[in-house]
């Protein structure tokens, strides 16, 4: 499938209060709105602690809104047909131009059915590439050898990659250098305790996190709140 992720930076003056109320109502309404749109949730930040053995890069967000569309094609006419009315919501209470995130979304682990309707933990981390790696070899690595070791790694309940094949700012597609992310991971933890145990297994100190080192530069790590919008039948 195909995730196009809006990264979000609250405006100057504008409350969590405020940020919350208009991203659950005009927010929320325009993307309610938008055809082809096979499913949405607005991921808001809840911790910025750095949980990562690497360094911290450059995406620095209160939020982000996660579409998910079939095809890039059934994404582009989503947004021909009823994306200003979105961009024009989000204008009111966050900074632009807004940098987007197009990625390719490869479920990796599923979240049991039995634990969909609790109140997990979602982590997501923001990875780039580290020097000299190039995109080919970051995508194959990450891809098809580091979703093995993770899955791997006890304790997590929940695993996906989304591996970026565009990046705009605003309306103009930008080159990496401009937006350095290669992939977004998300996580599902039981509890903190489950984190701790998956970041304190075997499966991660000694295997996949000196796989990482390998071709990763920075990972920028976020505990956010996901929470889905009501789509229009």
């Amino acid at each position: 499938m195909i995730s196009r992720i809006n990264l979000l930076k609250c405006k100057d003056g504008v409350s969590e209060e405020e940020f919350r109320a208009v991203m659950a109502g005009e927010v929320s309404d325009a993307i309610a709105q938008m055809p082809l749109l096979r499913s949405c949730e607005i991921n808001y930040v809840t911790d910025k602690q750095q949980r990562s053995h690497l360094g911290r890069g450059a995406i620095d967000i209160d939020c982000f809104i996660e579409m998910l569309f079939d095809s890039y094609g059934d994404m582009v006419e989503s947004f021909a047909k009823a994306g200003d009315a979105v961009t024009d919501a989000l204008g009111q209470i966050v900074e632009e131009p807004i940098p987007v995130l197009v990625t390719v979304r490869k479920f990796d682990k599923l979240v049991p059915e039995y634990l969909k309707d609790r109140n997990i933990i979602k982590r997501v981390s923001f990875c780039d590439r580290a020097e000299g790696v190039d995109a080919m070899t970051f995508h194959f690595e990450w891809w098809y050898v580091h979703s093995i070791l993770v899955k791997l790694m006890e304790g997590c309940c929940g695993y996906n990659q989304n591996l970026v094949i565009d990046r705009c700012i605003g309306d103009k597609e930008v080159h990496y250098k401009e937006l350095p992310v290669e992939g977004m991971v998300e996580f599902w933890f039981e509890d903190m305790d489950a984190f701790d145990e998956c970041y304190g297994s075997v499966g991660f100190k000694k295997r996949a996190s000196v796989h990482a080192a390998e071709f990763i530069g920075t990972v920028t790590t976020y505990f956010v709140e996901a929470v889905p919008v009501k789509l229009e039948k």
